[in-house]
């Protein structure tokens, strides 16, 4: 005979009650590790004293988070879901730690703001060097992420806020303040044949090689969209990556092209590490925007944005 399971509200009032901060920490150094024994040297435990520790979570909640295998140790579903908690929780802690430390040393706060790459190439560069001379006892750190993770970091607070394309779905505590257009920009290297064309055609880009972007991105979608029609693809670079510095090494060494974001190249085109193709693409693309949650409305966060609308007219002239 079954027994009933325990309602949510008494598994919580439990880990209310029996559960510890080192539970967490254990529990998150077995997923990275996936064993009992490096997991135990991780956090400064004994290998005993860490199997009595993960009997005692599992018994706690009554049901098993790991499966012991041959070599090692794999998440259970409940494992699945129990281990973002924890090292959220970790994660809001060390962020807690952080913030006391600096406000001990003369920091008059802390600004925690999450990023996607291209807004932190278009919009930060341009925004933080004035915010950090009108607010020099401010601290400002910069978690540079995919916006889907960014969602949920500003939703937890672990952000103030964070700049991102529009979410598919934003949680019912965040909003949406667009600041940027944007658009995607072929570019290349200075020595690309097409780089020193005054007009390109579809026929050109199509024959030439390109460096992929990765799949999910807003310009991968633009790609596809481009080469959507009939006649073969375009010839494609082994390489595909979201990584600028890595993308700028391929257009400096090789002749292909690439589809990235205005917000993300556009500084390196003014450089003249790169150069952009005279191709306009139609269609519409996703702006940046800063998403607020319930963390959001600290003095610190509005001097920030009003940082980064004058960047965003900036970038726009």
């Amino acid at each position: 005979m079954s027994t009933a399971a325990p309602a949510p509200s008494v598994l919580y009032a439990r880990l209310l009650a029996k559960g510890r901060l080192r539970h967490l920490q254990l529990l998150a150094a077995i997923a990275d590790t996936g064993s009992v024994r490096r997991a135990a040297e991780q956090v400064g435990m004994s290998q005993p004293a860490a199997t009595q520790a993960l009997a005692d979570i599992e018994s706690l909640l009554g049901m098993a988070l790991f499966e012991r295998l041959v070599r090692g140790m794999r998440l259970t579903a409940a494992g699945r879901a129990v281990i973002p908690m924890a090292k959220g929780t970790l994660g809001a802690l060390r962020a807690s730690a952080d913030t006391l430390h600096a406000l001990q040393t003369g920091a008059s706060g802390v600004l925690r703001i999450g990023s996607i790459p291209a807004a932190v190439s278009g919009l930060l560069c341009r925004a933080l060097p004035a915010l950090g001379t009108t607010h020099p006892e401010l601290r400002i750190e910069v978690l540079e992420a995919p916006g889907e993770q960014l969602v949920g970091e500003v939703a937890s607070g672990r952000v103030d806020f964070a700049l991102c394309r529009k979410p598919a779905q934003l949680p019912p505590a965040c909003s949406l303040e667009p600041l940027a257009q944007d658009a995607p920009w072929v570019v290349a290297g200075r020595r690309h044949p097409l780089a020193r064309q005054e007009k390109v055609s579809l026929a050109d880009l199509r024959a030439a090689r390109w460096m992929l972007p990765g799949q999910g991105l807003g310009v991968r979608d633009a790609f596809d969209a481009l080469f959507a029609g009939s006649g073969a693809p375009p010839p494609l670079h082994p390489v595909s990556t979201t990584s600028i510095a890595l993308l700028l090494e391929v257009l400096r060494r090789e002749r292909v092209l690439s589809l990235v974001p205005r917000s993300l190249i556009e500084p390196f085109v003014q450089w003249g590490l790169v150069a952009r193709i005279a191709f306009d693409l139609p269609g519409r693309f996703e702006g940046i925007g800063a998403v607020l949650g319930p963390e959001s409305d600290s003095p610190a966060v509005e001097s920030c944005l009003a940082a980064l609308r004058v960047a965003a007219e900036e970038l726009q002239a």
